[in-house]
């Protein structure tokens, strides 16, 4: 019966765990920031923006009669939200320890709300999990170029967070994929999403991507490897998936 319904009590008391965390240092003057371009600082606002929202998703997570959910999976979405939260103030640390500014809007995290809004917590979910596969290899590919300090330090304590979220997201949608025909329509979905988010993220983030050296096949290909890991997670081939997901 856990198994069957996510064992969400224990989703929950995870990221209850992990609330009350208190933040890496970044110093805006540290000399070691110097040398990071100024387009990372845009790259970082664009990420923190889309880490803002998800609240809608709450409501609907304790409103849901879908099966195998309850309400500690409702509970575990609100605190997986307040975590989201987290990040977007970690996030706007690093813009202004380099010397960036916050941004209101911009058209990808645009795309992303408009996904998160299209009918039914499936779908919402589906998006979400999409938007932690290109987190954690743009977060952990950033950082890797970073020199040791409080940032990268925060970069990849993201990443780690990022790959509970992944988890927690896929075991959900491997509850809404009971047999063989939702777990195809799943793929197709799933691929197609992927897909078009790796393209817009490349796109949108293109400069600091060629400031920083990282090569945009170097990029997609660990964004298509975690992609297969997530898809492998909620079609149940999980000791693959699991080991995939310790890739630095």
């Amino acid at each position: 019966m856990v198994e069957r319904r996510g064992n969400w009590h224990g989703w929950r008391d995870v990221f209850a765990s992990r609330s009350a965390r208190p933040a890496p240092r970044i110093l805006a003057d540290d000399p070691r920031l110097a040398s990071v371009p100024k387009s990372v600082a845009r790259s970082l606002a664009i990420f923190q923006l889309g880490e803002s929202g998800g609240g809608t998703v709450i409501a609907q997570a304790r409103n849901s009669k879908l099966r195998d959910i309850d309400e500690h999976y409702a509970d575990a979405m609100e605190l997986f939200v307040a975590e989201e939260h987290r990040h977007a103030e970690l996030l706007a640390c690093c813009v202004r320890a380099l010397r960036g500014e916050l941004i209101r809007t911009n058209w990808t995290a645009k795309l992303f709300v408009f996904g998160r809004r299209l009918i039914g917590l499936r779908l919402k979910v589906m998006v979400l999990l999409a938007a932690e596969v290109v987190g954690i290899c743009y977060y952990h590919l950033l950082s890797a170029q970073l020199p040791k300090s409080g940032m990268k330090t925060l970069l990849q304590e993201i990443v780690e967070d990022e790959k509970a979220h992944l988890k927690f997201h896929c075991c959900f949608l491997r509850t809404q994929a009971r047999n063989d025909v939702r777990r195809a329509i799943f793929l197709i979905a799933w691929r197609a999403l992927m897909f078009a988010a790796a393209v817009v993220v490349l796109v949108d983030h293109r400069k600091a991507l060629r400031d920083l050296a990282i090569p945009a096949s170097v990029a997609w290909k660990r964004w298509m490897v975690y992609s297969r890991t997530a898809e492998n997670l909620v079609i149940r081939v999980e000791r693959r998936a699991v080991g995939m997901l310790a890739i630095r």
